[in-house]
């Protein structure tokens, strides 16, 4: 008999616009184990961080990298720091700092990237992270 792998808490907080895509990883997120709160449009991703506790933010960079960007750099500026998983509709974007994960990908692979990023922000370093 196989046992399930057990994944610590995280606290996610969830900024996409894509309602199927906010859906989907909401559902898939929460089944996993992971306490997952969306952001809503307009809303201030920095405050909702530290309001929500969160350990990573997935932002969905689709309509702008510059501006997911900022809000990494606004993140990352926080004590403690917050990761930050960038996924996109095109698969082909991306800057040195920040990876994104195509937005589409298999859920291991978003799951994976969380924990690589929560890995990384409890050492003191904050890294965005693609595949």
């Amino acid at each position: 008999m196989r046992e399930a792998q057990v994944i610590p808490s995280r606290r996610v907080l969830l900024a996409a616009d894509d309602r199927r895509f906010r859906a989907l990883a909401c559902t898939l997120l929460s089944r996993r184990g992971y306490s997952v709160t969306l952001c809503a449009r307009g809303e201030d991703l920095a405050e909702a961080a530290v309001r929500e506790r969160a350990d990573v933010v997935v932002i969905d960079a689709s309509a702008s990298l510059t501006a997911a960007a900022r809000e990494a750099a606004r993140l990352g500026a926080l004590n403690p720091p917050v990761g930050i998983v960038a996924v996109s509709g095109d698969p082909h974007t991306g800057l040195a700092a920040l990876p994104v994960l195509p937005k589409w990908s298999p859920f291991q692979a978003l799951s994976a990237a969380i924990e690589r990023v929560c890995a990384g922000t409890t050492s003191g370093e904050l890294t965005g992270v693609g595949l």
